[in-house]
């Protein structure tokens, strides 16, 4: 289950790239567990999709099997400590990530929303 915010849903809305999806793509795996992007790609056969407040996410089976059933949160935060960017957060998070770990989206991987995350 994938839950996108208000915020997070009207920045994608607002940077959508005709003839792309929204793909959410396993970036690693560590000690923290999964750790996902966002990038906008092209649809591909057999993916699983997710809708949240009128956006669609996209996932490979394998991604979707490895974020499985828990509910997963993805929020734009624009703050001073986190930066700039979408933040990816599981069930196991208790509060903003602040780890270090890419869980956002950065220009050259294709959000073109122009903010150097």
């Amino acid at each position: 289950m994938i839950e996108i915010t208000d915020v997070a849903a009207e920045v994608l809305k607002e940077n959508m790239i005709e003839g792309r999806v929204i793909r959410m793509i396993l970036a690693a795996t560590d000690a923290t567990g999964a750790n996902y992007v966002l990038a906008w790609g092209d649809a591909e056969e057999g993916d699983l999709i997710y809708e949240s407040n009128g956006v669609q996410v996209h996932l490979s089976p394998e991604d979707a099997e490895i974020l499985g059933d828990s509910p997963t949160v993805i929020d734009y935060v624009d703050t001073e400590d986190l930066g700039r960017g979408f933040v990816i957060q599981g069930h196991e998070d208790d509060d903003s990530c602040g780890c270090g770990h890419d869980h956002g989206e950065e220009d050259d991987h294709g959000c073109g929303c122009g903010h150097g995350h």
